[in-house]
C-alpha cells in the first residue's frame, strides 16, 4: 500500500461516480486519460471513482468497463494510477494494495518539487458521516432513486451541510465562512503540508487559508469536470476543456 510517494507530475480527479447512469465522467475520461498519457502525468482518483454504494450492479459493470480499460492502458504505458478510497466506494478498503495494477490507499502524502501535498477524499471530516456512519450509508443508499431526477443529488446535501455549519459559526460569533473542510485542511497544513486536496463535496475550490497553505477541492465529474494538477511542486485547479 502506497501512502508516501514522490510525484513530480500528477493529475488528481475525484467523484466520477462511474455507475451512476447520469454521470458525464464516462464521456470525458477517455480524452482526459489520453491527455495524462501524452503529458506523462501519473493519475490519482481521489475517492468515489466508482459508484458502488448507489448504483445497480448492471450499470456499474457496463459503465466501468471502458474506464478500467483506459486505466489499464495508462499502466501499460508505464504510468502510475493511485486510488484513494471514498465513502461511495468504501468497499475497496478490502483491496488496500495493488488491484489490477491500481494502487489503492486511504490517503496520500505527496512530495513534488520540494512541496508536500496531502490528498484525501474528505468524507472523514463530514460531520454527518462521522457522527453516524451507518445512518449516513443508509441515507446515501436511499437517495439512489433520486439520481433519476437530479444526477448530482449529493450537491444538495453539501449545500445543506454548509448552511448548517455557517449557522453554527454565526451563533458562536464567527463569520460563517469557514467550512469543516477548511478547518480540516488547516489542521493538516499545521502538520507540515503546503497544500491539501480533498474531493467529496462536489464543489471545486482553491482557497488560500490563514496558515499560509492552500486548500483545493477537485470537484466532480458528474457534470463537467475539474481536476488538480501537480507539476514539480506547483499545484493548480483546472477545468477540463479550458
Amino acid at each position: 500500500m502506497i501512502i508516501d510517494t514522490v510525484q513530480e507530475r500528477l493529475l488528481v480527479i475525484s467523484d466520477l461516480h462511474v455507475g451512476n447512469p447520469y454521470s458525464a465522467a464516462t464521456r470525458s475520461l477517455g480524452e482526459f486519460f489520453e491527455f495524462a498519457e501524452s503529458g506523462r502525468y501519473n493519475v490519482c482518483i481521489n475517492g468515489d471513482g466508482f459508484e458502488i454504494l448507489q448504483a445497480r450492479f448492471a450499470s456499474l459493470a457496463t459503465e466501468s468497463a471502458g474506464v478500467l480499460r483506459a486505466i489499464r492502458r495508462l499502466i501499460d504505458r508505464g504510468l502510475t494510477v493511485l486510488y484513494v478510497v471514498g465513502n461511495h466506494d468504501i468497499a475497496l478498503e478490502n483491496f488496500l494494495t495493488a488491484w489490477s495494477g491500481i494502487n489503492i490507499t486511504p490517503f496520500l502524502n505527496v512530495t513534488s518539487g520540494g512541496a508536500r501535498i496531502r490528498i484525501e477524499h474528505g468524507h472523514l471530516y463530514d460531520p454527518s458521516f462521522v457522527q453516524n456512519p451507518r445512518l449516513y450509508e443508509w441515507l446515501t443508499r436511499a437517495a439512489g432513486p433520486f439520481l433519476h431526477f437530479y444526477p448530482d443529488v449529493y450537491r444538495l446535501w453539501t449545500h445543506y451541510e454548509n448552511a448548517r455549519q455557517r449557522g453554527r459559526q454565526l451563533l458562536r460569533g464567527g463569520k460563517g465562512d469557514h467550512s469543516v473542510y477548511h478547518a480540516a485542511a488547516e489542521m493538516l497544513l499545521r502538520r507540515g503540508f503546503d497544500a491539501v486536496v480533498f474531493g467529496h463535496t462536489h464543489q471545486s475550490e482553491d482557497v488560500a487559508l490563514a496558515s499560509g497553505g492552500r486548500y483545493l477541492n477537485c470537484g466532480t465529474w458528474v457534470r463537467g469536470g475539474s481536476f488538480v494538477e501537480i507539476d514539480h511542486g506547483q499545484v493548480a485547479l483546472r477545468r477540463w476543456g479550458d
